[in-house]
Order: C-alpha cells, then structure tokens, then sequence
C-alpha cells in the first residue's frame, strides 16, 4: 500500500512483476548480512533509523529489479514518521528532518557488496561518519545522492531490514549460487588524512563567561578506497578497487561565553 504512494510520488511508471508462490520458494540463503551499530544516537535519531529501515524491509526485487533507498524511504518529513537529528549539509553538522537515514543507506550498501548485488549507484559522504570505515559509507542527499541496487541474479531477492537493541542490520535473502569455497571480502584502506585543525570558536552571549559548548565535532579529512577481494579455498582469485574517495576535513565548533565584564579598579578616597 506505503509502496504504490510512493512510487507514485516518483513517478515511476514501470509495473512490477508478479511474484509467484514458485518465486518467494527460491528466496531461502542468506547471500549477504551486514550490521552497523547506533549505540550513541539519541531517541530522534534512533527513531529516524526504525522508521526508514521499515520502509525498505519486506521488499522483493525480481531479477534485473532495481531498488531505490530515496524512493523507498522519501519524503523525509515528519508526517512520514521522521524526527529531527543530526545530518551532513556541505561539510557542517546541522539539524534536519530525517537525519540519520544515512546510515541505513551504509549498512544495506555493505550487505549489498556480500550478497554481490550490482551497485548502480553510491556516492560518499562529505565528512567521514563514525559507524563504518572511510569507503565502506553511502550518503542519500535530495535525488542527486542516493543508493541503487540491483537484483543480478536469475531468481527474486528479499530485503530485511531491523533494528534492534543499538543495532541495524540489512540482510538479503535469495538462491545461493556462489560456490561454498568462494569468499568474499571488502577492505578500506585510507591513502591520505587531512587533520582539520584548531577548533573554531564562536562567541555564544546565551552562555555564561567562561562557559564553553561544543556544538561539532572535528572530522579527519580522508582519501580512501575500498577494495574487493575474492578467495577461493583460501586463496586470493581477484583484487578490485570499487571506487577512491575524498572525505573533508571539519574543524571542530565551540561556542563559548561572552569575556568577563571589566571590573574597575577600587579607587581610595
């Protein structure tokens, strides 16, 4: 029902194909799983993970299907259950609607690299972010950001995707057809690190003298890559780069309390 408002809502106009009992039959592998953690994420972020995460799990893709995570998870509003939290906007932290969704975005991007689904598109963030290692991130940013997926495989795929406790995980179901002694496995390796700096300051006259606020964090600038590694009974088959990527560095933000009035001096009379 929540699927046809929004396909509707992005003008896709491409009828999707019927799935058959003989279909959902073939979906019984795990072909990839992937878990990253939100233990420091406040209830209007925490929130904001639940609910998008809801939006894209239950959905069956059919071979040569594409999936969308801003087609299943927009609008970020809160009349479509989202909360206000932190999000990335032009190298600065601020508040908006949604904030969070990214790294829903991150984990179904890394289950997707396991189950070897075709990554139709993917871009970085442009600060590095704390839950995966820099090149192992997905950023959805208006339409020009986003992560599509697509289903390569000869039978239908599952998508699930949870939260629990601190933790949200992604897991693609389908038919297993990659041979058992196959291993698939992804490396970040950072090439250069860009230190962001002194904290700058900003007098704040809500704060008392002398009160100091850190309202962002300062991020490590970045030049990363990821690689894929294939083995085979142990031993190394295939070494790719999936893609090198450049992550900002950030000076850390201080708001700090107005200087002490001036006390003049006592004058003796």
């Amino acid at each position: 029902e929540n699927t046809d408002a929004i396909r509707v809502e992005a003008s896709v106009t491409v009828k999707k194909p019927k799935v058959t009992e003989e279909d959902l039959a073939t979906i019984k592998d795990v072909l990839g799983t992937f878990s990253t953690s939100f233990a420091t994420s406040g209830a209007s972020r925490s929130t904001n993970l639940a609910v998008g995460a809801g939006k894209i799990n239950g959905h069956v893709l059919m071979p040569g299907e594409v999936l969308s995570g801003y087609e299943c998870m927009h609008p970020f509003t809160l009349e479509n259950g989202y909360k206000t939290a932190t999000a990335y906007e032009n190298g600065k932290s601020v508040d908006s609607i949604g904030g969070g969704v990214c790294q829903i975005s991150t984990t179904l991007y890394n289950a997707s690299l396991y189950a070897e689904l075709e990554i139709v598109q993917r871009q970085n963030h442009s600060m590095s972010v704390s839950y995966v290692k820099p090149s192992m991130d997905a950023a959805i940013a208006g339409t020009y950001k986003d992560l599509k997926i697509k289903n390569p495989y000869d039978t239908p795929i599952y998508i699930e995707g949870t939260t629990a406790g601190k933790t949200l995980t992604f897991t693609i179901y389908g038919k297993e057809t990659r041979p058992a002694n196959r291993k698939v496995e992804y490396i970040s390796e950072t090439l250069s690190k860009t230190d962001p700096g002194a904290p700058q300051q900003k007098v704040d006259h809500s704060l008392m003298p002398g009160q100091t606020k850190k309202v962002q964090s300062a991020h490590i600038g970045y030049k990363s890559r990821l690689w894929k590694v294939v083995t085979v009974d142990g031993v190394e088959k295939e070494r790719t780069i999936l893609h090198t990527d450049t992550y900002n560095p950030s000076k850390a933000i201080v708001l700090v309390g107005p200087a002490a009035p001036e006390v003049p001096p006592a004058v003796e009379n």
